[in-house]
């Protein structure tokens, strides 16, 4: 499509923008609730936007390079502040909105931000607590210029600013400013979730985000009959990159959900045909779906799982027994598929392994889960699979744009425009992470006809006390794999077995167990019971069967909650640090091998 090959043919971000707005003029661009409904914003709309707040930014003071912080959750304004950025020069340097203090005042500092757009008073009174030297904060709430310290205006009164100045001056300082941004230019810093250290600031072009958009399109082709609901933070990469950057490249008209809490209920309001998810959700979504299933009568249960069982078996066939999987989805699975809008396609799932009952599931129902694989330093995605072409297992296709290739020892490295351009102040990691242009990712994996497997992380392998190598991240995907087994994080670095700490999925575990007293203890008192360990252990083994016996765990500590991410125990996106785990968990974890 002509329309299509214009936009990706765009050297920065903004112009990609501009030019679908000429191109799409009138047709929605975003989608925002105002007031419990939801709203559509023209591109043409969105484009006055993003000059006037651009504009704004410059009659501020803002210089062409300067960094600007955006802490909110996903909405309008923080799409229309992030292009407005980039319009006036500068460069994004997203926070995410459940940071702490400690962790916003680390980027701020490190980025050497002086201006910042925040969601809400809560949060712009929690940076004024910050050392770190902010002199202005936008509030996109309204009422944001009557916030204490540096709020200079609200979103409005930065837009009625930037108007202002255009009416006085033209266009002409913008014009000047977007020329003077390439291709090369920084667009945004991106500190990484440090699960293997101190968190890095990723630098990357506009060049780098553009390419990994076009290539993601190219993958997974959507067009402007598609619609996109946003849920996962805008301040990942994941979200930004694809859900946001590629979405526009693609006319694809993009609805905000007002929470993460409120996902299922924004679906069904405005039917998205395109998602991207975390396995989290995917989980969660299955596991509401299931357990009202176990709730029903005998009957409407055996109905259930049999139409689970034809849709899984019959839905990618034709011909004969077509048949059963049409009754089948007209008596139970479309109730799946209505749960999340009754017109969703395809979910592209990324940031941790999935568990392959979970793509079975959606599967059956007629969704497609799609897995895909990256890192921040590739802008972010690496590869993923292909609708009609899924290898469960593993994370598809390299992008058509990147080399791949899997080192001696097992380390999986990248090639290609969307490598970053390096992390920020740091040019010793940036050498030993980059090296002739290959980004070495510290992840292990493999090529399978072409297909992509993660085995682990480089860094996490185990060598136990008898010499053996063993990734415990294969390990622990197949014990979540397990209904009672909500989270695991296997251990025994020189150690001369391996051991485990799970969570239960407690409500599934009182089910399974089926002991009434059960019924009456709490999370806490569970853990204590050495039936329940004995009881997870069993199911623990169930699942190591195929493994070599020095992959196999030998003892579990049972968890009364999940692993924190105020503990510092997992980063926002529920990658485990393990180095924290270990330390918080070292007790438990010794008493295992006394």
């Amino acid at each position: 499509m002509r329309e299509a090959a214009s936009a990706k043919n765009a050297g920065t971000i903004p112009e990609m923008f501009f030019i679908q707005a000429r191109l799409l003029g009138s047709r929605p661009a975003f989608l925002h609730k105002v007031s419990g409904e939801y709203r559509s914003v023209s591109y043409l709309e969105a484009e006055t936007m993003v000059h006037e707040i651009a504009a704004g930014l410059i009659a501020l003071g803002m210089k062409a390079g300067e960094r600007v912080a955006l802490m909110s959750y996903n909405r309008l304004e923080w799409a229309v502040a992030d292009l407005a950025i980039l319009s006036a020069g500068g460069v994004s340097v997203p926070i995410y909105h459940g940071s702490t203090r400690a962790q916003a005042d680390r980027i701020l500092q490190r980025a050497g931000v002086r201006t910042a757009f925040v969601s809400r008073s809560e949060k712009a009174e929690m940076l004024l607590t910050c050392d770190a030297s902010l002199e202005t904060m936008i509030a996109l709430d309204p009422g944001g210029r009557d916030a204490p310290g540096p709020c200079a205006m609200d979103f409005a009164g930065l837009r009625s600013r930037g108007a202002e100045l255009l009416r006085e001056r033209g266009d002409s300082d913008l014009e000047e400013r977007l020329r003077g941004v390439s291709p090369e230019s920084p667009a945004t810093i991106v500190f990484t979730s440090g699960t293997t250290g101190e968190p890095k600031g990723v630098m990357l072009s506009h060049r780098n985000l553009l390419s990994n958009a076009e290539a993601g399109l190219a993958a997974q082709p959507v067009g402007k009959g598609d619609l996109y609901l946003s849920f996962l933070p805008l301040s990942h990469l994941f979200e930004r990159s694809t859900g946001y950057y590629l979405m526009v490249m693609g006319g694809v008209p993009i609805a905000y959900a007002e929470s993460v809490r409120s996902v299922a209920d924004d679906a069904r309001q405005v039917r998205p045909t395109v998602m991207l998810a975390v396995p989290r959700f995917l989980e969660k979504v299955q596991e509401k779906v299931m357990d009202g299933a176990r709730s029903a009568s005998f009957w409407r249960r055996a109905l259930f799982h049999a139409a689970l069982a034809v849709g899984g078996r019959m839905r990618p066939k034709s011909g004969p027994g077509g048949w059963l999987v049409r009754v089948a989805d007209r008596m139970v699975l479309h109730r799946i598929r209505a749960a999340l809008g009754g017109r969703l396609r395809f979910v592209v799932c990324g940031g941790a392994p999935l568990a392959s009952s979970v793509v079975e599931f959606f599967h059956a129902a007629g969704i497609e889960v799609i897995e895909g694989y990256g890192l921040s330093e590739a802008s972010p995605v690496i590869s993923v699979n292909r609708l009609g072409m899924i290898r469960p297992g593993t994370v598809g296709f390299p992008l058509e744009n990147l080399e791949v290739r899997i080192m001696s020892d097992g380390e999986i490295a990248v090639k290609g425009p969307s490598v970053m351009l390096g992390y920020l102040d740091n040019p010793e990691a940036t050498g030993r992470v980059v090296r002739d242009g290959w980004l070495h990712t510290g992840d292990t994996g493999s090529l399978e006809d072409g297909y992509l497997r993660i085995t682990g992380r480089k860094k996490d392998i185990i060598v136990t006390s008898g010499g053996k190598n063993v990734a415990p991240q294969k390990i622990e995907n197949l014990l979540e794999e397990d209904e009672c087994i909500a989270q695991a994080v296997v251990y025994g670095d020189r150690r001369k077995f391996l051991t485990a700490l799970v969570v239960p999925d407690y409500p599934r575990l009182r089910q399974e167990m089926k002991d009434e007293e059960l019924e009456r203890l709490s999370d806490g008192e569970l853990a204590e019971r050495n039936d329940v360990t004995r009881f997870l252990m069993e199911r623990v083994k169930a699942r190591s069967q195929e493994l070599a016996s020095y992959q196999r765990v030998r003892r579990i500590a049972v968890l009364p909650e999940g692993f924190s991410e105020e503990r510092g125990e997992v980063t926002s996106t529920m990658k485990v640090r393990r180095d924290q785990v270990t330390k918080d968990f070292r007790e438990r974890l010794d008493a295992l091998y006394e």
